[in-house]
């Protein structure tokens, strides 16, 4: 099996992000976000199966959260469309709540596009409950909006 690093996203990444950006999401985030996110002290990691000698590292999936004083946020998450449906997505998010957990965050916040039932369904299945939801929240095509929900856990602390 390969060996997979889930590593602080950095500026060189930005490429290779915004290329999974693009292919993942209706309405991309553009360089300017992400390098926002890194400048405000976001939690930002890459997902990467590690190479070998004859084959470079192939990024897989990311994620952005913003700290708050006792929940974080997670504002987006991606997997390379050619990755999905392969359990990366959920491997990203326990990592990231158990480091929450090991900060002291008591609940995660998320937006999920109503369209999007895969999502959905993973987030129900890490059981997370929607809270709410936003009106045309999500830009789409032609200038369109699309409802989110808005979904929240309650970390447990150990």
């Amino acid at each position: 099996m390969s060996e997979l690093r889930l590593l602080p996203m950095a500026i060189r990444d930005l490429n290779e992000v915004l290329a999974i950006e693009q292919r993942a999401h209706i309405a991309p985030w553009t360089q300017v976000q992400f390098m926002d996110s890194l400048n405000a002290g976001h939690w930002a990691y890459t997902l990467r199966v590690l190479g070998t000698e004859d084959a470079p590292d192939t990024l897989v999936g990311y994620c952005v959260m913003m700290p708050g004083v006792d929940e974080i946020s997670l504002l987006n998450i991606a997997i390379d469309p050619i990755h999905q449906r392969q359990g990366w997505a959920k491997k990203i998010l326990l990592v990231m709540e158990d480091q929450a957990t090991a900060k002291n965050f008591q609940k995660i916040f998320l937006e999920v596009r109503t369209s999007n039932t895969p999502a959905i369904g993973l987030y129900q299945r890490m059981n997370y409950q929607q809270v709410g939801s936003r009106k045309a929240y999500y830009p789409m095509h032609e200038g369109q909006r699309e409802d989110a929900l808005v979904m929240m856990k309650e970390l447990l602390r150990s």
